[in-house]
């Protein structure tokens, strides 16, 4: 039997990786010129269905691999694996933890969430008001593609408040998965920022201030990209436990929490 589990947990970190990797490949261009992808939607959903660890390689091995045969980066296959392992890794195990305790003050800790994001989403406006961006060329419009940044990060922290105010009347499933996840694309938003500015200076040697803006021009899609994952995982996650759970072995979770 645990032969049979340590194989079924291969498979799965195969198959999760390369949804991640079709996922990233799957860019949703924007009107402006930008894009979003869904790499982190499927490291997510993995964390959630079937642990940190799985979620967590799944990520990382799938959006790793696709910086270095996409953009031939070993710097960047490093980089995004150890991000994206680290988010799937908190994800699962964040959702794990709080799903289970009896007392969540979910009320405080969102409301918290809600407001960090809102604070990071006023950071990328006063940067795009004081020209301290160098986008990507393919961003033909600039003011616009900030202002669907600006747009969706307000949008989701109202969302993230509405969902504290209101986590008496939502499902232990949904109130802890939106909690794991919402801290989770934060997390993942400094972590990113700050591996970029140690890349920029100490492998592209880059000095300290240009490698600072250099990060800062990066804000944009994290977000962009960490708040849409998000909203799609909280709709569609607990329809997939609901489907999957007679059929995951690795569904260690007590209870139909679809009916709680």
């Amino acid at each position: 039997m645990k032969n049979k589990t340590y194989i079924y947990k291969i498979v799965l970190v195969a198959l999760f990786a390369a949804l991640c990797f079709v996922g990233t490949m799957v860019q949703i261009p924007l009107p402006s010129g930008g894009m979003v992808h869904l790499g982190n939607f499927f490291c997510i959903l993995a964390a959630l269905l079937c642990g940190g660890v799985i979620g967590g390689l799944a990520g990382g091995i799938g959006c790793g691999l696709y910086d270095l045969i996409i953009y031939s980066s070993p710097v960047g296959m490093v980089q995004y694996f150890i991000l994206k392992f680290l988010m799937g890794f908190l994800v699962g195990g964040i959702f794990r933890m709080v799903i289970k305790k009896e007392k969540k003050n979910y009320l405080l800790h969102l409301s918290i969430y809600g407001i960090c994001l809102s604070l990071i989403t006023t950071l990328i406006l006063i940067l795009h008001i004081n020209n301290l961006f160098k986008l990507s060329s393919s961003i033909t419009n600039v003011n616009l593609y900030i202002g669907i940044v600006v747009f969706i990060g307000y949008l989701f922290s109202l969302l993230i408040i509405i969902a504290a105010l209101s986590s008496s009347k939502l499902k232990n499933l949904q109130k802890s998965s939106l909690y794991a996840c919402t801290l989770a694309i934060i997390a993942n938003i400094v972590f990113e920022f700050i591996a970029k500015i140690i890349v920029n200076t100490l492998v592209e040697s880059l000095t300290f201030e240009a490698a600072l803006i250099k990060a800062y021009s990066g804000l944009p899609s994290c977000i962009l990209t960490g708040c849409l994952s998000v909203i799609v995982v909280s709709i569609i996650y607990p329809k997939t436990y609901k489907a999957t759970k007679n059929i995951n072995w690795l569904n260690d979770l007590e209870g139909d929490l679809y009916e709680e």
